[in-house]
Formats: C-alpha cells, sequence, structure tokens
C-alpha cells in the first residue's frame, strides 16, 4: 500500500449533479502545480464501499470465528470462513483508492490528489473520511432554476433527454439535502466547504482564497484565468453554440421539475427561494 495517507490532503468535489460548477472549481485547483482532481467516475466507489463495509461485517463474526478455529486447531479446525481480519480489509481498500487516484497524481508530480463526483452526498463523504482523515471536501450547490436553463441547453444536442435531465435534478436534490446540516455541525465545517455557484462567479478571488485556506493551499499557485476561460464540453466532440433561456422560457414540463414542496425546501435552505 502506497504510504501516502499522512503525507497529502485528499481533496473531493462533490457538486450536487450536473451543471453546478464542480469542473469549475476542478479546473482551478487542477490549475494548482502541486494538485491533481481527477473527474467523474459515475459514482462507482459507492458498490466499493458498500462491499468493504459488507466484508468487515462478515469477518468481525464469522471471519473471527474462523480465525479462532485457525489459532486453535489450524487446518483441522472449522476454517470455512476463515476471513484477514478488519483492518486489512480497510487496508485494502484504501490502497485501492491510492492505486487508482493517488499514485498516478503522485508520477505525474502532483501528490495532492482527489476527484469531483456529483452523485456523492455526505454519508459518502464521510465513509472517505474515515479512510482518509486529512480529507477536505468542498461540496457546490447552484440555484435549481440555473441548473435546468443549462441542461435545457444539453437537450438541443445528441446524447442528452429528458430522462437524463431529469435523473440529474434528482441528483441535486439528493445530494443537496443531505449537506444541509452539516454547516450546523462543528466537526464537518472543518470537513466542509460550501459554495455556491453564484457566490464563486460573483467573488472569484474571495472564494479562491476561502478554497485554498480550507485545502490548505497556497492561492498565489492558482492561476485565475479559469475563471474568464468558459469551458461547457470537450474540444474532442467539437465546441458547441450554447442557447440558454430565461426561466420563464422554459417549457412548463421542465420547469414544472422544481414545483414540489421538498425541492423548494432544499432550495430554500441553501438561499434559493422558489415560487
Amino acid at each position: 500500500m502506497l504510504d501516502m495517507t499522512d503525507k497529502a490532503t485528499p481533496l473531493l468535489v462533490l457538486a450536487a449533479g450536473q451543471r453546478c460548477g464542480s469542473t469549475l472549481v476542478q479546473r482551478l485547483l487542477c490549475s494548482h502545480p502541486r494538485v491533481m482532481i481527477w473527474g467523474e467516475h459515475v459514482g462507482q466507489l459507492r458498490p466499493v464501499l458498500a462491499a468493504v463495509e459488507r466484508l468487515r461485517l462478515w469477518t468481525e463474526d464469522h471471519g473471527a470465528a474462523g480465525r479462532d478455529e485457525l489459532a486453535a486447531s489450524g487446518h483441522q479446525g472449522f476454517i470455512a470462513n476463515v476471513t484477514p481480519p478488519r483492518s486489512r480489509i480497510d487496508d485494502a481498500c484504501r490502497s485501492f483508492i491510492e492505486t487508482l487516484f493517488a499514485k498516478p497524481a503522485l508520477d505525474a508530480g502532483r501528490p495532492i490528489w482527489g476527484f469531483k463526483e456529483v452523485r456523492y452526498g455526505l454519508s459518502d463523504a464521510l465513509v472517505l473520511h474515515a479512510m482518509f482523515p486529512r480529507l477536505r471536501v468542498i461540496h457546490i450547490i447552484r440555484d435549481p432554476r440555473d441548473v435546468l436553463r443549462s441542461l435545457q441547453d444539453w437537450e438541443r444536442h445528441p446524447g442528452w433527454t429528458r430522462r437524463n435531465t431529469e435523473t440529474s435534478l434528482r441528483y441535486w436534490l439528493t445530494v443537496a439535502n443531505s449537506f444541509i446540516g452539516a454547516a450546523a455541525e462543528p466537526d464537518l465545517r472543518s470537513l466542509i466547504l460550501r459554495v455556491r455557484y453564484e457566490d464563486l462567479i460573483a467573488s472569484p478571488r474571495q472564494w479562491s482564497a476561502a478554497i485554498a485556506e480550507h485545502c490548505k493551499l497556497d492561492v498565489n499557485a492558482f492561476d485565475h484565468s479559469v475563471f474568464d476561460k468558459r469551458v461547457h464540453d470537450s474540444a474532442r466532440y467539437g465546441r458547441l453554440d450554447r442557447e440558454l433561456h430565461e426561466w420563464s422560457e422554459l417549457p412548463a414540463s421542465l420547469r414544472a421539475l422544481t414545483d414540489n414542496a421538498e425541492t423548494r425546501m432544499v432550495a430554500s435552505a441553501y438561499g434559493y427561494d422558489l415560487p
């Protein structure tokens, strides 16, 4: 296993769904010469972490009995369920994550590593924090109306459907809801920095400094020109023209996605007052 746990501060950029500004924060952090923030991985660490929890439960019950049998009777004991202890399971998971994300970052000369994702909530962040105690989280949120305005533009192009938009807004609701109480918990305030996209765009220098302080980075090492260059899609597919409409101009079926009590409640907790 890589001996990196105490040498770097893993950084997570967790957005409430697509079009919240996570790529902008990722680009800002990657402009620091010692930082590598990997992109989204469709939430596939979640089943890995779930498997780890299941293995922990197994090894602390059946596995422990098997280890006792092995210690007492060797190969003549009932060792059908013998498994390594919990510490080995945790080490294996930590090693997997470090091999996947930390080592290639280190090989590139960027020892501070992390990733951004639009599907993980507070519970996922806490599981990862238990494995990496130095971990820091940047949670970025945006007015859901502007999220939908941006997603409606995506619907004009192949590969993005209304169903994708609906799924993304569900991510917004689930992820945003999970982080609501974090600002009121002292232990979580030191772990999680909440950033509203609107505030970041309005005061980029101020929020860059807040991000740098939270992540224990030198703000002067950031390239603030990331705020001057908007990147909405991959050059691999050619730059796409954007066509953003005002909220009132969106189809009623799209605006209806925010027209429910739960979305209004969550949005209000972040300072977004929906009609």
